[in-house]
Parts: structure tokens; sequence; C-alpha cells
């Protein structure tokens, strides 16, 4: 009886292990990057865009991003079209691909903000956030774009399948007993 409840706990345990571990961890942490945009030739509406001087800098890099950037770590920059979504920035191993734009402005204060996924070094495609702002600082004009994720809590599969195996073999046991 007592291989049985121990084989029956084993085989629990796998099952419950198995799919966590299959599963990749989430980014977590912000990165901001500073560089520079043409405001000649950009357009900060939803039909426009943002011409960008490529590379940027990393200024500030937390969490799963600082494992593989640091300040002054160069960033590849691509110039934005918001009609049609797709990558802005990369550095260390990591990437923002945006999916919409919303937010715009316009005026003395060019900005937007993009949703998107962060993927890169092994990680789990992380939904995030991006922030654009641009700063006049004289006759440069200087943007920051800061990109932080929104990591989605893993599902309790686990526990409950742990509660229903646990369930089953007390069933089990009170029937034998009865």
């Amino acid at each position: 009886m007592f291989d049985k409840l121990k084989m029956l706990g084993l085989a629990a345990a796998f099952a419950v292990a198995a799919p966590v571990a299959a599963l990749a961890a989430t980014i977590s942490g912000q990165i901001d990057i500073t560089g520079s945009v043409n405001l000649n030739t950009s357009d900060f509406s939803a039909s426009g865009n943002a011409d960008l001087n490529n590379p940027g800098v990393v200024i500030i890099a937390t969490g799963d991003f600082a494992a593989f950037t640091s300040p002054g770590s160069l960033a590849s920059l691509t110039d934005i079209d918001f009609t049609a979504p797709g990558a802005i920035w990369a550095v260390g191993g990591f990437t923002f691909t945006a999916s919409a734009f919303s937010d715009f402005q316009d005026t003395s204060t060019k900005a937007f903000t993009a949703d998107g996924v962060i993927s890169g070094n092994g990680f789990e495609d992380t939904d995030g956030i991006l922030t654009f702002t641009s700063q006049e600082n004289g006759d440069a004009v200087t943007v920051s774009f800061s990109s932080t994720t929104t990591p989605v809590p893993v599902p309790a599969a686990g526990l409950l399948l742990t509660t229903a195996l646990g369930g089953l073999a007390f069933a089990r046991r009170r029937r034998k007993n009865a």
C-alpha cells in the first residue's frame, strides 16, 4: 500500500513539474534608451512617422535587462511608421516590437505610447509598453524611450492538478478502507 502511495506521489510530482519546467521565464524590468529624432521629417500622428537617428544609448537597465546590457551600451533604433508597427529598438539581445501606437502628441513635445512585445535571450516573449518623449535642447532634439514589461502570471494549473490528484488518492484510500 505504501509503495502505491509513493508511486502516486511521484507521478503527481512529475505531472506538476513537467509543464512548468518547459516554460521559459518572462522578462521583467525596465530599459531606458536615449537618442535623437529629425523633427523636420517626422509626423507624430496616427498616420505619421518618427525619423530616428541611429544609434541610441542605454541610460537605465534594471531587472533582466541589466544582465545583458548596461548604461552606455549602443542600441539599434529603427525609423517608425505608425501605420505599420514593427521593431523599434534592439540592444543586448533584446528587441521591442510594437503592435499598436496611441497617445500621440504633436505639439511642442513630440510623444507617443506603443504596446508591443519584448523578446530575446531565451526569455518568453513578454508584453511591454514603450513611452516615447522628445526634448529640445537648443538645436538638438533628444528622445527618450522607456520600455517596461508587463509579465503575465503563470496559471494555477499545477496547483489545480495537484489538488485533483490528491483528492483522487484520498477517495481511493477511503473506498479501500470501507
